[in-house]
C-alpha cells in the first residue's frame, strides 16, 4: 500500500503467480497428509482383516478337526459295541456288520453304517459324463460301455509323463486319474524297493479297435467253428466289442522291459519278475486294483474270480478305482464286480485304519434317470471321488485325511 501527494491510498496488487504457487503448496500438503492418513487407515483395516480372517480360518480348522475327532470317537464306539454284541452271541436288532484285515502292520476295518445318513453336508453338481470318468464304471460281458461315453480328456502316457514311464507305443492313453495313480505307484516301486523298468503295454482301447481284434480272432477260429459257436469261442479269448475293460480308459496292461537285458525281458511279469510281484501286492495303496484274478494267477494265493469277471485269461491288467475303493476291495478280497454288488447291499460304509476314520463311501441309486446330479459332500471331508458304476448307481467316496 502506498500514499501519493494528494493523500490518496492505493493498494498494491498481489502477484497472481505467487498466489497460485502458495495454493499449490497448500494443496500438496493436504494431499500428502490425506494420503498418509489413508495409507495408515488402510493398513490398519488390512491388519484387522487379516487378523480376523486368520482367526476365523483357525477356528474353522479347529472346528473341523474337533468334529472329525468326535465322529471318529462315536463311530469307533459304535463299532466296538457292535463287535462286542456279535462276540457275545446276542447282537442287538440294530447291530451292523464289520470286516477286518491287517495290511502293512495296521488293522483296517470296513464298517457297515446301515441307514445312517451323512453329517453336515453341502451339495455339489456333477454331470453324467464326469461321473463316467470317476473310476468305478463297470464294463464287462454283462454291462456294456454306455453309448454316451466320451474319450475326451484322455492323455498320452508317454508324452504326458515325458517318457519317464515306458510305453509300448505313443498311442497308449489313459484318463488323468489313472495316469496319476500309475505314476505314483511306479515312483514308490523305485523309491521303496529299487524296482524300475516297468512298461505300459496297452491302455485305452476303442470299440472300433476291439472290433478289429475280435474279427481277427474269429477269422482264425472260423476253420474250426461256425455261427453262434464261433462267436462263443471267440469271446473266450477276446471280449466282444463294447464289453472290454480297456474301453474305460482306466485300465492298463503292464510288463517289464530294459533295453539289452534279455534275462529281464524274458521274465513272466507275475510269476517271475520282482516288478510284477511288488505292483500286484502294493497297487491298492495308490488306488489301483489287479483287475482279473484267475486260477493260480497272479499266484496261487489269490482266489479265482473268473466266474465273476467273465475273464479267465492271464492278463497283467490293472485298473484305477481310487484309493477308498482299492483299500476296501483289498480288505474284502473283492474283484470289481463283487465290490459293486457289495455296495448295492451295503450302500453306506466307513473304512478305518487303526480305528481312525479314513474313508466314507455311499452309493446312491438312480444314475440312469438323469444327466445332471446334486450330490452330497460332508464338510469335514478333505476330498471326494464321484463315480457312475454302470449299474444304475453313483458311488461317492469321501476322504478324511
Amino acid at each position: 500500500m502506498r500514499t501519493d501527494s494528494n493523500k490518496k491510498v492505493h493498494k498494491i496488487k498481489k502477484d497472481p503467480y505467487k498466489q497460485l504457487q502458495r495454493l499449490a503448496i497448500v494443496l500438496a500438503i493436504v494431499l500428502v497428509v490425506g494420503g498418509a492418513l489413508f495409507y495408515f487407515c488402510a493398513a490398519a483395516i488390512t491388519r484387522d482383516y487379516v487378523k480376523t480372517r486368520d482367526r476365523i480360518e483357525m477356528e474353522n480348522t479347529e472346528g473341523a478337526i474337533a468334529f472329525e475327532a468326535q465322529m471318529n470317537e462315536l463311530r469307533a464306539k459304535n463299532a466296538a459295541a457292535s463287535r462286542e454284541e456279535m462276540l457275545s452271541g446276542n447282537p442287538g436288532s440294530d447291530s451292523l456288520s464289520s470286516w477286518e484285515k491287517e495290511l502293512d502292520g495296521k488293522v483296517w476295518r470296513v464298517q457297515d453304517e446301515g441307514s445312517a445318513g451323512l453329517d453336515n453336508t453341502s451339495t455339489i453338481t456333477m454331470e453324467r459324463y464326469q461321473l463316467m470318468n470317476g473310476g468305478l464304471m463297470l464294463v464287462n460281458a454283462w454291462h456294456s460301455l454306455p453309448s454316451d461315453f466320451s474319450e475326451e480328456g484322455m492323455v498320452a502316457v508317454g508324452t504326458t509323463g515325458d517318457y519317464k514311464v515306458q510305453v509300448h507305443s505313443g498311442s497308449v492313453k489313459l484318463f488323468q486319474p489313472a495316469f496319476d495313480a500309475l505314476v505314483e505307484a511306479l515312483k514308490a516301486a523305485k523309491e521303496e524297493a529299487g524296482l524300475d523298468y516297468y512298461i505300459v503295454m496297452e491302455g485305452y482301447r476303442s470299440v472300433e479297435e476291439q472290433q478289429e481284434l475280435f474279427n481277427e480272432k474269429m477269422n482264425k477260429l472260423s476253420s474250426r467253428y461256425s455261427n453262434e459257436r464261433l462267436i462263443a469261442e471267440t469271446k473266450k479269448e477276446v471280449n466282444y466289442p463294447g464289453t472290454s475293460d480297456y474301453h474305460t480308459g482306466m485300465s492298463f496292461r503292464m510288463d517289464v522291459y530294459q533295453s539289452g537285458n534279455k534275462d529281464l525281458n524274458n521274465q513272466k511279469f507275475q510269476a517271475e519278475s520282482a516288478q510284477g510281484a511288488w505292483l500286484t501286492e502294493n497297487c491298492w495303496r495308490y488306488g489301483i486294483a489287479f483287475r482279473f484274478p484267475a486260477k493260480d494267477f497272479p499266484n496261487s494265493s489269490w482266489e479265482d474270480k473268473s466266474y465273476k469277471t467273465g475273464v479267465s485269461s492271464n492278463l497283467n491288467l490293472y485298473r484305477y478305482v481310487g484309493k477308498a475303493h482299492s483299500a476296501t476291495m483289498k480288505v474284502m478280497g473283492f474283484c470289481l464286480e463283487e465290490y459293486i454288488e457289495f455296495l448295492m447291499d451295503h450302500p453306506h460304509i466307513c473304512v478305518y485304519e487303526d480305528d481312525a476314520l479314513v474313508y466314507e463311501i455311499v452309493r446312491i441309486k438312480g444314475a440312469d434317470e438323469k444327466t445332471s446330479f446334486q450330490l452330497p459332500v460332508p464338510n469335514p471331508a478333505v476330498s471326494y471321488q464321484a463315480s457312475f458304476d454302470n449299474m444304475d448307481g453313483i458311488v461317492m467316496a469321501y476322504s478324511y485325511r
